[in-house]
């Protein structure tokens, strides 16, 4: 994954060079986001030229994909919708069976599907799925960040004494006098990027228990991007729910 900055925004962007391409091609969607083809022998320092002379088009077309997402943000819970896990948006497929069976969430890696009894009617799905989601968010939100911790804890002389998730009210993380760091479970649905940057936030924290320079020097130590980071779960945080 690429990135180029626009202005005060960091834009990510997937990179593609081919012989059939005479200039570049930008394409943005919902599903495979922010894509650029350029021909082969054409240089990432000329493909950022050209990007910024249509940084107008780029973030034009970002806020428009990024408004259609948050008027998706209201569930059905119904086959075709789209859920995000780890910064990707993935498709639901509810298959009805006819035996009797309790209803159950499985993830692809290419899509969320889930298994529901035939008789159970469309306007139960919310009641029914979105606990199986939550559930889902949940246990993969306790061994991502607890894997996140451990890369960024060389950085660190004070262990944390506990490492949890849970649901936090307008938190994304906490780490209290005695460096128990909680976090919210919903944070898995962003980019990995997003994801570290909760979890080093929370680790600055057992060193510095505010939001002293003190504390953002040694996070900018770990993660020098950190403002652009901090300030897409500013702007996107609302985003990250089911």
């Amino acid at each position: 994954m690429e990135q180029i900055r626009i202005g005060n925004t960091l834009v990510d962007y997937r990179l593609l060079h081919s012989s059939r391409q005479k200039t570049t091609e930008l394409a943005i969607d919902l599903d495979s986001g922010f894509t650029v083809r350029a021909p082969v022998n054409m240089s990432k320092e000329e493909v950022s030229a050209n990007l910024q002379k249509k940084a107008n088009w780029i973030i034009t077309n970002l806020d428009k994909m990024n408004e259609v997402i948050r008027n998706e943000t209201k569930k059905e819970f119904v086959s075709g919708e789209k859920f995000l896990y780890k910064g990707k948006r993935y498709r639901l497929k509810v298959i009805k069976v006819n035996e009797e069976i309790v209803p159950s969430l499985f993830f692809t890696h290419s899509k969320f599907i889930v298994y529901l009894p035939a008789n159970v009617p469309e306007d139960d799905y919310p009641r029914i799925i979105q606990p199986l989601f939550i559930d889902f968010y949940h246990l993969k939100a306790e061994k991502i960040l607890l894997q996140r911790a451990k890369k960024y804890l060389v950085y660190f002389e004070t262990q944390p004494s506990l490492i949890k998730v849970q649901p936090l009210k307008n938190k994304w993380g906490n780490c209290s006098k005695t460096n128990q760091l909680r976090f919210n479970w919903r944070v898995v649905m962003a980019k990995m990027s997003i994801i570290d940057y909760v979890v080093v936030h929370e680790l600055c924290h057992t060193k510095y228990k505010d939001h002293s320079k003190a504390f953002w020097n040694e996070v900018q130590k770990i993660l020098p991007d950190y403002e652009e980071r901090k300030e897409w779960l500013r702007i996107n945080g609302d985003l990250l729910k089911v």
